[in-house]
């Protein structure tokens, strides 16, 4: 894939005339995209619509962040995607979309990778290719947004970018249409007592949603003591660093509020319940793919050199790291909580093609 993009970067480097780079770039891109696929088909034994229209897709996306990463750190003398990063678009290089191209060029791939593996060996990977899924959907929902909405011009790969973002809003449907491998039964595996436990998971949904509305209504301007404390722990609430545009950090947070919210009500809701629908798990690891995408941007957000010195936050701040890490410790409880009364059913595999 590195060498593919190697062509397409020198391509653009020695092309002067910008409708024919454009028309080039698109070409070699679909050229590379049949290339990397026909790949995959002669050396993977796996044969489902799934592995090739989501986890593919999904690794080619986060192999593609590998490379953005790798030529960030040698600007100015980039090998594969320099003339993409040199790109005078502030879409590209705003601070919510650099921070998700390194989640995706380092914890997504290596979630794929893993998901590839077990799937190439006939076992199923749904969770973990639900925790990729959504966080590609997280993010694809507010650039889509900020840049359908910019009044500044937009590079050609921004726009190609929103013009994908229908298939990463469809990729947790896709994941999704795998079968189950697993039901939540009544009664823990443990067979002894996790009240304690569950009590602890059950205050931290409670303070995780609490977190998600006080960001929210900082963000709305609504003042108070409690609040006042988000406020001046938080500040990469108010982050704008792109002009003419709505804020991505903005969109992010009402993401929050519209997704995030109602699966921790669901949870909160189902948590005391002695039947626990099977669709639960499904909420929790949502939950957790969408916080960890979100809680990225403002944790690692936070301390970035390009973050304006006003947002950026002491790393010993102790009341940021409580506010910032809660919704994502209390996803993995939810996670963690749910695991003991996870059953396993008779697998349905995907089909696998032995080699002669």
């Amino acid at each position: 894939m590195g060498v593919l993009f190697y062509g397409i970067n020198a391509f653009a480097e020695v092309t002067k005339d910008d409708q024919a780079k454009i028309t080039g770039v698109a070409i070699l891109g679909a050229i590379t995209t049949a290339l990397l696929f026909a790949f995959v088909w002669k050396w993977n034994t796996v044969r489902t619509w799934t592995f090739y229209l989501v986890v593919i897709p999904m690794f080619l996306t986060s192999t593609f962040d590998v490379l953005a990463i790798i030529d960030t750190w040698l600007m100015p003398n980039g090998i594969f995607l320099k003339e993409y990063l040199q790109a005078h678009d502030l879409h590209l290089h705003s601070i919510v979309v650099t921070v998700f191209v390194f989640l995706d060029g380092t914890v997504l791939e290596v979630i794929n990778l893993i998901a590839i593996y077990k799937m190439s060996h006939g076992r199923s990977a749904r969770s973990l290719l639900l925790v990729s899924a959504m966080s590609y959907a997280f993010l694809a929902s507010p650039y889509s947004i900020c840049t359908l909405t910019s009044g500044i011009p937009l590079h050609p790969l921004s726009v190609s970018f929103t013009l994908s973002t229908l298939v990463y809003l469809l990729l947790p449907l896709g994941v999704l249409r795998i079968p189950r491998n697993y039901t939540l039964s009544s009664k823990n595996s443990l067979g002894n007592d996790t009240q304690p436990i569950s009590l602890g998971t059950s205050a931290l949904l409670v303070a995780g949603a609490v977190v998600v509305v006080a960001k929210a209504l900082v963000l709305a301007g609504v003042r108070n003591g409690l609040l006042d404390v988000v406020r001046l722990n938080d500040p990469l609430i108010f982050l704008d660093d792109v002009e003419k545009t709505t804020p991505f950090i903005q969109v992010v947070i009402w993401q929050y509020v519209l997704v995030s919210l109602p699966l921790f009500a669901i949870s909160i809701f189902y948590h005391f319940k002695t039947a626990k629908p099977a669709f639960l798990w499904e909420v929790a690891v949502a939950n957790f793919a969408f916080l960890l995408t979100g809680q990225s941007t403002f944790i690692i957000g936070s301390f970035y050199s390009k973050t304006p010195k006003d947002l950026r936050v002491d790393p010993t701040n102790a009341v940021f790291w409580i506010i910032n890490l809660i919704p994502v410790l209390a996803s993995l409880a939810q996670i963690e909580s749910l695991s003991v009364y996870r059953s396993s059913l008779i697998s349905k595999n995907p089909k696998v093609k032995k080699r002669s």
